[in-house]
């Protein structure tokens, strides 16, 4: 809708759907008027000084008033929500100050949904890489051969606004390397394994982590050579407790321009 030479079109596609989709309505109008807040926060934080940008944000987040009966999250429209854990919210430190959100399930035995919010970022190229990559892991499974990929959660919600799925218990390989002495480490080949160890202490634990540590490098490596993703540094590759390596941020890659060039 915000590109001026297809808005008119996609009006039309706009207008069409939202007379015919019933009651889903109010519920997309909840969602926005949930996103237009989060938007408000994620930008208002931006003109505070580091040092007072968490205060300022909890404050902006205690102002959101969810409807009693709830509303879905437009990552999983499955889950609703009725609140937000304001305590356990942050603002991240990139580029953008993406929000990290825990919102307050309405299902008391569910999990609490965890999602990092970008407010300024192109979250589309994002999602077709995921959606390749979920088809990628499809396509293994049924050939039965599970590269243990983790293919989250993303979803583009408007112009450079949209949400990304946390993947708990993880932590960039830098995060890693850090821990295990700094930059100097990265050149080493023991601080994944040793880190590992820390997290699996038991000996079959252990073989358990390196195996998914293994299968899932092996698929990614296939994956991300297949789709051409650039941009590859430690602080865009992840690994879970449990030993399963994973890509995030795909924000560069040629397999848009070579589509677009044939």
């Amino acid at each position: 809708m915000h590109v001026p030479e297809i808005s008119e079109r996609y009006g039309l596609l706009l207008e069409a759907y939202l007379r015919g989709c019933g009651q889903h309505r109010v519920q997309l109008a909840r969602q926005d008027e949930l996103q237009q807040r989060f938007i408000h926060c994620a930008n208002y934080i931006k003109q505070f000084k580091a040092d007072e940008r968490l205060a300022v944000l909890r404050e902006e987040l205690a102002k959101i008033q969810f409807p009693p009966q709830g509303v879905s999250i437009p990552l999983n429209p499955r889950i609703e929500v009725v609140g937000i854990k304001i305590d356990k919210c942050k603002y991240m430190d990139s580029k953008k100050l993406p929000l990290w959100l825990v919102f307050q399930n309405a299902d008391p035995k569910g999990a609490d949904p965890y999602v990092i919010f970008k407010s300024g970022d192109d979250l589309r190229q994002d999602m077709l890489t995921l959606q390749m990559i979920r088809i990628m892991d499809k396509i293994w499974k049924k050939a039965n051969l599970d590269l243990k990929l983790i293919p989250y959660g993303c979803i583009s919600t408007g112009n450079e606004v949209g949400m990304i799925e946390v993947v708990l218990n993880a932590v960039t390989t830098a995060g890693i390397t850090k821990t295990a002495g700094g930059a100097a480490a990265a050149f080493k080949e023991d601080p994944i394994a040793n880190w590992l160890r820390d997290n699996n202490p038991t000996e079959a634990e252990y073989r358990h982590a390196v195996e998914q540590f293994i299968l899932s490098c092996a698929g990614y490596c296939v994956a991300t050579y297949v789709l051409g993703i650039g941009d590859r540094h430690n602080d865009n590759i992840m690994c879970t407790r449990d030993g399963r390596l994973f890509h995030i941020d795909f924000g560069s890659f040629v397999f848009y321009q070579f589509v677009k060039l044939t």
